[in-house]
């Protein structure tokens, strides 16, 4: 368990290397019962703002400008070029999104019928400095050779490595997590770690006790 704020709802931020299988589990915590909200969601949906639209087109230029909104595959060729531009982007969206997903959460927190738990797709959750904002965090992993190969169709050697650099490593991930799940294994396997989590969730937050495995 983090050392955030206690929250009436248990709040869980779902994390994980690129290629690892996250998007997949946040579709089964949602079949499971939670509510859930992806991080890059809420980037798309900042990325249509006329305010960070107008502060990304004076930082970059027109060229990252379609028909009023961003350009995402024009702006990620410029960001995941240059590091020092990702951090610019980086400092001008973090505080949104945490906002955005803080709000989230408390209106559900706030609505008459709620769920049991809620759970945030955050892919830089450590980098970032999120896990504070959450009660718990998973982590789910794969070792690079099979997240190389689940994204050889998607991405060229070149940008895995560039995006590989940029993540922390999955050692440092797995020793500041609550719950890691290696996914290596099939779908099913996944879905029964995930159903075990929320029930180990549930009961370690009426109880007060982490819940999590020593």
């Amino acid at each position: 368990m983090t050392d955030a704020v206690r929250h009436e709802l248990p709040r869980v931020g779902l994390t994980g290397g690129i290629g690892s299988g996250k998007s997949t589990a946040l579709a089964y915590l949602r079949e499971l019962g939670a509510e859930v909200i992806s991080s890059d969601a809420v980037v798309h949906g900042l990325y249509e703002r006329p305010a960070i639209v107008a502060a990304i087109a004076r930082h970059f230029g027109p060229a990252v400008i379609a028909d009023g909104r961003v350009d995402r595959a024009a702006l990620a060729v410029r960001v995941f070029a240059d590091d020092a531009e990702l951090q610019w982007l980086e400092h001008l969206l973090h505080p949104h999104v945490r906002q955005a997903i803080d709000a989230w959460a408390r209106n559900l927190e706030a609505a008459g019928a709620r769920p049991a738990l809620l759970v945030a797709e955050v892919p830089v959750l450590f980098e970032a400095g999120f896990a504070n904002e959450f009660d718990y965090t998973v982590v789910i992993t794969a070792p690079q050779e099979v997240r190389r190969r689940r994204l050889a169709a998607k991405h060229t050697s070149e940008d895995l490595d560039r995006r590989l650099a940029r993540q922390l490593p999955e050692e440092e991930k797995l020793a500041r997590c609550d719950f890691s799940y290696v996914n290596v294994g099939s779908r099913r396997r996944l879905r029964a770690f995930l159903s075990e989590t929320v029930a180990r969730i549930l009961a370690g937050h009426q109880s007060g006790a982490p819940g999590a495995a020593p």
